[in-house]
């Protein structure tokens, strides 16, 4: 038979393992799962952004060539008969 004591040593029957962060430790485990991961949505934001960006400013630059090539020719003036 075994005693109280023995029995409070197993292993809990949780199904999670003994070395297991806990309390303070399973806390900042899980604080810094979260920062990794905001880290890593935060630089595929940068990058899509960074594309979005690239591909506007292309249609930007394409749009005012555009606009620049059909403004109208300005009339050139008579010379002028006086000196």
């Amino acid at each position: 038979m075994t005693s109280s004591r023995e029995r409070t040593k197993k292993a809990p029957v949780t199904g999670e393992p003994q070395d297991a962060p806990r309390g303070h430790a399973a806390w900042k485990a899980a604080k810094e799962a979260v920062a990794e991961r905001n880290e890593a949505a935060y630089a595929r934001g940068r990058q899509e952004r960074t594309a979005r960006n690239a591909a506007a400013q292309q249609g930007r630059r394409a749009a005012e060539k555009q606009e620049r090539s059909n403004l109208p020719v300005q009339p050139r003036g008579r010379p002028s008969a006086m000196p």
